[in-house]
């Protein structure tokens, strides 16, 4: 649901080897990388990049707001003085949404940290979330003096690679890498450049999310996901492997496996809602897997169909290959029912009421849903504020006769702590109706959640039909939303902080309270 989830962030890097045609233009290439990242996140955007032949070898922009926003496309004047300050041949870009800290300029990535030293002097993004963040910052704090400017779980990040390379390790980034995969448990795509000009992407080992990297002639370009690649006309697109990194040095570039990646868990979700539909993630088609979502729905429903009744109405955008596919196989119509507004502007400046962004973000054809049973295909119902929403938008403007709801995602029933913003149960739509992991949920449950939706009938696709969908093993997905089974340590452990809280009436990102802190303090840290 677009107004439902959100997830972290996207990263972005290129180098430009010396001699190219391309020379000084890292800045225009990351800038486009970003904004084919914009869907990842809309709150922040910045890059870093270097240059030896000015005094400021690292410098940053960034600022909150979308990607055009932040590098001044509407004006080409400024736009072009901040690429002549940026010129450089390598760098890296973020564009952000905030699961941990707060939604100021402040957070936003890049993170610089200055020092005259130039193997200290660092700028890093990242993409993901730190399971143990609450007990890194414990442990941070209880050093004499140390006090922690953002409160998120970037800055532990800066805090760890700052500590690896004052170890002894400031000419051994790959061992630098390594070691913060020992010490994190959660995701972690990092970009990270230096003073001197070295430059690294990382996969976290578990391989929660996609990154991938390939050539446009000589440029070397690397990004969070495949379709910013192939917007550049890059076919031969490579997907970095869990626990791998891809290093420059000078104008050496190397891909290195830097730890085992003894289990991976591919975010399901990357499939059913947030990666471009055009992407690819680790091979597998975006586009083809929401697809098969829809005909694994289609196959379930229950509705005597007809064609002079029904209409399939999928909710823009994300949702329409599955709904497409599902009026396919069921001999319907697909109708766009449903117009997205694209000009609505971003949430966090919209009216509080969920009821009037609903309104601002869509507008519902009448002429197709007047009167109609309307099939409505959406990925995922999350909170279920929109979904409710939508449906009550359809039968009181769009006057459907009725509203029967259709989700290509098996039911949320656990928190993420793996850089989706969905960190409690309470804030959940699923979990109060006792739904049993794996089990067909009994048609008095669904009928249930229906009325409290507003709808006339609800299905759920399966967790089988959603493996089958993806096309990988059932144990290379993070499905720990949907059966509540977490692949990592902290994982499990904040899970049993999220039903604490639950049952205590705690709001707030489960990693950022206190519980979590307290519920495993005297634990040993990875």
């Amino acid at each position: 649901m677009l107004e439902d989830l959100h997830e972290n962030c996207g990263v972005a890097a290129a180098f430009i080897p010396k001699g190219s045609k391309y020379e000084g233009m890292a800045p225009q290439f990351i800038y486009k990388l970003l904004l084919n990242l914009q869907g990842r996140g809309q709150l922040s955007a910045g890059m870093t990049t270097y240059n030896s032949e000015r005094p400021i070898l690292l410098q940053t922009h960034k600022d909150i707001g979308l990607v055009s926003e932040v590098f001044n496309e509407t004006n080409e004047t400024k736009q072009k003085r901040i690429f002549e300050t940026l010129a450089g041949n390598k760098g890296i870009g973020h564009t952000r949404y905030a699961t941990s800290g707060t939604d100021d300029s402040c957070n936003a990535q890049p993170l610089e940290r200055g020092h005259g030293s130039k193997w200290k002097w660092f700028s890093f993004c990242f993409n993901g979330n730190i399971a143990n963040y609450a007990q890194l910052k414990e442990k941070l704090l209880d050093q004499t003096d140390y006090h922690m400017m953002y409160d998120n779980d970037t800055e532990i990040i800066m805090h760890h690679l700052s500590k690896e390379l004052y170890k002894g390790e400031k000419d051994n980034l790959p061992g630098v890498f390594g070691s913060l995969s020992k010490i994190f448990d959660g995701a972690f795509n990092i970009g990270f450049i230096n003073a001197n000009g070295s430059l690294v992407v990382s996969r976290d080992p578990v391989g929660f999310r996609p990154m991938c990297y390939g050539y446009h002639e000589d440029v070397l370009l690397i990004s969070s996901e495949s379709n910013a690649l192939a917007n550049f006309g890059i076919q031969d697109i490579k997907f970095l492997k869990p626990g791998e990194i891809i290093l420059v040095e000078g104008e050496k570039v190397e891909v290195k496996q830097i730890v085992p990646s003894n289990m991976q868990k591919r975010c399901m979700f990357e499939w059913v809602y947030f990666s471009n539909v055009s992407s690819l993630f680790d091979g597998k088609s975006v586009y083809l897997s929401r697809t098969k979502l829809g005909q694994e729905l289609a196959k379930i429903e229950t509705e005597k169909i007809n064609k002079e009744d029904y209409v399939v109405v999928p909710v823009p955008d994300s949702a329409k290959p599955a709904g497409d596919a599902y009026a396919y196989v069921l001999g319907l119509p697909s109708q766009e029912g449903l117009i997205r507004n694209r000009f609505s502007g971003r949430t966090f400046i919209e009216s509080k009421s969920r009821e009037n962004k609903v309104r601002n973000k869509f507008n519902v054809q009448k002429e197709i849903v007047e009167g109609k049973k309307v099939l409505l295909v959406d990925d995922s119902v999350v909170r279920g504020t929109t979904t409710r929403n939508i449906i009550k938008y359809l039968k009181e403007v769009g006057k459907a006769k009725e509203v029967h709801i259709r989700v290509s995602c098996p039911p949320i029933l656990g928190p993420c702590f793996y850089g989706i913003d969905m960190s409690t149960i309470n804030e959940l739509f699923a979990p109060k109706f006792n739904i049993e992991i794996d089990k067909p949920i009994p048609k008095e449950t669904l009928d249930k959640m229906a009325k409290e939706l507003g709808a006339d009938s609800l299905i759920y696709q399966t967790n089988e039909g959603l493996v089958k969908s993806i096309g990988l093993p059932k144990n290379e997905l993070c499905m720990a939303c949907l059966n509540r089974d977490y692949p990592t340590q902290y994982g499990k452990e904040l899970f049993n902080v999220a039903l604490k809280n639950e049952k205590e009436g705690i709001g707030g990102r489960t990693y950022e309270s206190n519980n979590s802190a307290n519920f495993i303090q005297g634990k040993k840290l990875c």
